[in-house]
């Protein structure tokens, strides 16, 4: 273990999430190279998973909410002992620690921006584009991983052309491969934290609509996947809009399974980059209904493997949910179109071999 590269992976909170997920996916992807992976959470670790087979180091620095510039010295104490090679850091909120890691030591630095922040979902806030051009002086890579926030970090950060790269995310697309039938009471699903991006009132909103249109024997299933700080607040929205058919299951571990029993998966985000989630659920053969924003476009193309709608928008998602309430045959179809989209262009191999390829392109120099 001792002669293995140590690449340190510097996350805000290692939680569940498809940022997470995609980091960890890569990791247990790369069990087999020369490389030893440790994760760095400034805050803490809620829940995560691991390969049996590569444990990875984790460690917490605790960091309060706001300005802690002590977090800066508890990061170079512990980069001068991990020794890495190369820092790995996911968006706005780790960005801003490459010199302190410069300072400890590290040669390879590489960036990689999954979405823009939930305050500044357009990407515009000047004070933050400073800073990730500012950064940019002390990265080597500065990956996207969409076609959307690829052209925003040139076009609007102004992150030098040489050092920007696109990687798509990927997934395992045998693992979301069940066999799909589609239920009598059709059942959407949404999976996503319960956070204001995400925009899961909205969603509700769509419900309300959808219920005085079609009538509540008619209602489909919803579940919400997913937990955070807006849920107690979505829990009464429904209890005063008489929505019963929509059930909060939490934080799950067996999205596999959940999506295996869903027939249209669901996503009101108002900001976005390529969601883990929409790759999964078209991987298991369901058909998306999502806002258009971020990456989502790049992915779900209108009519073929689901519809897009305007975000912030619940009539046009009602109406977006109509299309298969109205015409549930489409359900299939749109299905394996979409796991024929995910197999062609998002498979995870391909999303690790680029990563891998970038670690050992630093190591060179």
């Amino acid at each position: 273990m001792s002669n293995k590269t140590i690449v340190v992976h510097l996350i805000y909170r290692l939680d569940i999430g498809g940022l997470e997920r995609v980091m960890l996916n890569c990791i247990n992807q790369m069990e087999d190279e020369n490389f030893k992976h440790i994760i760095i959470s400034l805050t803490d670790a809620n829940h995560f998973s691991q390969s049996e087979n590569n444990p990875i180091d984790i460690y917490c620095l605790g960091k309060k909410q706001g300005s802690d510039l002590g977090i800066h010295f508890k990061l170079y104490k512990l980069l001068k002992k991990i020794k890495p090679a190369i820092l790995h850091t996911y968006n706005l909120a780790t960005i801003e620690y490459h010199p302190i890691a410069w300072l400890a030591g590290v040669k390879g630095h590489l960036h990689a921006e999954h979405g823009r922040d939930i305050g500044d979902p357009q990407g515009l806030n000047k004070k933050h584009n400073l800073l990730r051009k500012l950064m940019a002086i002390f990265i080597h890579r500065y990956v996207s991983v969409s076609e959307d926030l690829h052209q925003w970090s040139i076009n609007t950060v102004g992150i030098p052309a040489k050092k920007a790269l696109l990687i798509q995310n990927g997934i395992n697309t045998e693992r979301f491969n069940a066999p799909k039938t589609v239920s009598e009471q059709l059942r959407f699903a949404i999976v996503a934290r319960i956070s204001p991006v995400k925009d899961h009132l909205n969603l509700l909103k769509a419900f309300v609509l959808l219920n005085k249109e079609i009538g509540n024997e008619k209602m489909p299933q919803l579940a919400i996947v997913g937990d955070g700080e807006q849920r107690e607040k979505l829990e009464q929205y429904c209890d005063e809009n008489g929505l019963d058919t929509v059930k909060f299951l939490g934080a799950r571990d067996d999205i596999a399974q959940i999506l295996s029993q869903t027939d249209v998966f669901v996503l009101s985000s108002i900001a976005e980059g390529i969601p883990m989630t929409i790759l999964e659920a078209m991987s298991a053969k369901t058909p998306i209904v999502a806002t258009r924003v971020g990456g989502i476009p790049e992915v779900v193309e209108e009519a073929k493997e689901g519809f897009l709608v305007d975000k912030s928008d619940s009539a046009a998602l009602a109406q977006g949910l109509l299309h298969y309430i109205n015409q549930p045959e489409l359900i299939l179809e749109h299905g394996e179109n979409a796991r024929a989209k995910v197999l062609k262009n998002f498979n995870e191999k391909h999303m690790v071999q680029a990563y891998l390829q970038q670690y050992k392109a630093l190591v060179k120099g």
